[in-house]
């Protein structure tokens, strides 16, 4: 708590928050933080506030508590000039209690949400190191109603986050691809909308449509239902899939392939006692697909079967 000096020398008790940042800066250099409000001159250098140098490289400052937007940058000591501002979108600061905010240079702390009123085993899997890779499913702690997942995002590497929250109950069940975009042009007014502190909130309001749901296996392949309706073909473009292949269960339909819009759709025969040498072929297909179009969505109306082939492929693919 800091005591303000008001004009009519009335003295006032206010709350503090105290910003701290490690970064090491050649000797003249300083650690500036600026932001949108009266505070700060809404984004004015001159009004930037230069942070104070600790032992190990540590800035701190303190900032009476109000909601702003902010950002770092470095510039000369004595003052602001030939400015290198941090990447990424704004920081957010929402929050009506005295805390320290630990920032991290190029990096933005973001929380995963999911309405999980049932409180169910809630798994998370996405492109970043901290959601897995794609490779694994993590882990989501539990607050009354909502599952999460806080994770610090690299802003440089992890300009786009894709992402699904997996369910569990007697079957695992799976959100459609979702993406979060950190990048400064198009992130920036989407991110206001969803902050608590200096988080960036990514919320999903339940495990709706969960049949209609777009898994994903790699980074080059996800697999569902085969669309139906124009709601399933808008489902696959919003996930930017525009490759489909249907495995058919029908042996009198050949292999073939059509144009439909924007998409490309093949159709390939698939039966669940297909021997080895079809497999070979199979996965030989997919990999020549996944080199033409590098993403593509594997569909059928039999999951099960689908996993069980794709895992094949996938096997393969390591194994060579």
């Amino acid at each position: 708590m800091a005591t303000i000096l008001k004009d009519n020398h009335q003295k006032i008790q206010t709350h503090m928050l105290t910003f701290q940042i490690h970064y090491q800066l050649r000797f003249g250099d300083a650690i500036y933080i600026s932001g949108d409000s009266d505070y700060y001159g809404n984004w004015s250098l001159h009004h930037a506030k230069r942070m104070k140098w600790n032992q190990g490289h540590i800035w701190t400052i303190d900032i009476p508590i109000h909601d702003f937007q902010y950002k770092y940058f470095v510039s000369s000591f004595n003052q602001p000039s030939n400015v290198e501002w941090e990447f990424g979108p704004n920081r957010l600061m929402r929050t009506t209690e005295p805390s320290c905010i630990v920032d991290v240079w190029n990096h933005r702390k973001v929380m995963f949400q999911c309405y999980n009123p049932q409180q169910y085993p809630m798994f998370i899997s996405g492109s970043s190191l901290d959601l897995g890779k794609n490779t694994r499913r993590v882990n989501m702690k539990q607050k009354q109603d909502i599952s999460y997942k806080k994770i610090l995002a690299n802003v440089i590497e992890d300009k786009v986050i894709h992402y699904q929250f997996h369910l569990k109950t007697q079957k695992y069940y799976s959100s459609s691809m979702l993406s979060l975009y950190l990048d400064t042009s198009i992130s920036q007014n989407h991110n206001l909308d969803f902050s608590y502190k200096n988080y960036i909130i990514a919320f999903c309001t339940g495990m709706e449509k969960i049949k209609r749901s777009i898994y994903q296996l790699d980074n080059n392949i996800c697999y569902g239902y085969v669309p139906n309706d124009e709601t399933d073909f808008n489902l696959l473009k919003d996930a930017n899939l525009h490759t489909i292949v249907e495995f058919s269960n029908q042996a009198e339909q050949p292999t073939h392939s059509v144009k439909l819009g924007e998409f490309n759709y093949l159709t390939v025969n698939f039966r669940s006692n297909m021997n080895e040498n079809c497999i070979s072929k199979l996965c030989s297909l997919i990999q020549l697909l996944i080199s033409k179009y590098h993403v593509i969505y594997v569909c059928n109306n039999s999951l099960s079967h689908v996993r069980k082939y794709l895992q094949v492929y996938k096997s393969q693919r390591i194994s060579k």
